[in-house]
């Protein structure tokens, strides 16, 4: 059977981070893929179909060669987004992002203290810094959040918040026990009452909102979203570890297996 790849994909590039989120969907190992291959990687997806890339991570703005990476995709006519934690962005990055017309993500939870609690770190004040840095530098950007049990409200703080600085889109993710929240579900999962009267709430306030924000449900627990993952691997991704699907690796680099057959008789 032919192999059919979506038009976007979800290209992780490392799994380094630097937050600890208690909700990860992704959570920290430490690899890091070297440019070259991830270029390969890109390549390889555009002759399969793929014409649009969502750098992802961990941490994806951590990586040294996205400026790089995100030239390589604007240079092949395509579309690439970034989703990030906006805790650094170095300004070699803003300027890539800004002539590669890439569109970015900045994941913001809510008010300083629920913001930093989620996110294991102190990074409230830097992540709004880099929000108002990015609309200032003309760069397009919009705001992700994900929603726990006993903290609806920050939905209504966050469609403040983006009015008040200019966002002009907010996506609501509900809790998903991925990653490190499967061990966080009994305080975190939203009931199926809670989810309910969450999605009716964005419905309400999407409308009265009229347009001036672009206020968007995403549920994943019925999207499926194809996640190209450190090792090459693209992986169909649902609610849950247990539901994802591997759909095939990226063949690596000609040569790289011959490469690293050689560093194994150099070790041993």
């Amino acid at each position: 059977m032919p192999l059919k790849l979506p038009d976007r994909i979800c290209f992780r590039v490392s799994r380094c981070c630097n937050a600890r989120c208690v909700f990860c969907l992704a959570p920290a190992t430490g690899v890091m893929v070297d440019g070259d291959t991830l270029a390969h990687r890109i390549d390889w997806l555009l002759s399969h179909g793929v014409r649009g890339f969502d750098f992802c991570g961990g941490e994806p703005a951590l990586h040294p060669e996205l400026p790089r990476l995100l030239a390589h995709v604007h240079g092949r006519r395509k579309k690439a987004a970034l989703t990030t934690n906006g805790i650094e962005m170095s300004d070699t990055l803003v300027s890539a992002l800004l002539t590669t017309k890439t569109r970015v993500k900045v994941s913001l939870h809510g008010d300083r203290t629920h913001h930093n609690a989620m996110v294991g770190c102190e990074a409230f004040d830097r992540t709004t810094a880099t929000i108002r840095d990015l609309l200032r530098s003309g760069i397009a950007t919009s705001v992700q959040t994900t929603v726990v049990s006993g903290k609806t409200w920050v939905v209504d703080w966050l469609i403040d918040f983006c009015l008040t600085t200019g966002i002009r889109r907010l996506s609501i993710l509900p809790f998903l026990p991925r990653g490190t929240g499967r061990t966080r579900q009994e305080h975190f999962a939203l009931s199926t009452a809670q989810r309910g009267a969450l999605h009716n709430h964005v419905t309400a306030r999407r409308r009265a909102l009229n347009g001036r924000l672009d206020l968007r449900w995403l549920n994943l627990s019925v999207q499926p979203i194809h996640v190209v993952e450190v090792d090459g691997s693209i992986i169909l991704e649902g609610p849950t570890e247990a539901r994802d699907r591997v759909i095939c690796r990226i063949p690596a680099p000609a040569g790289t297996e011959q490469l690293m057959a050689a560093r194994e008789n150099d070790w041993s």
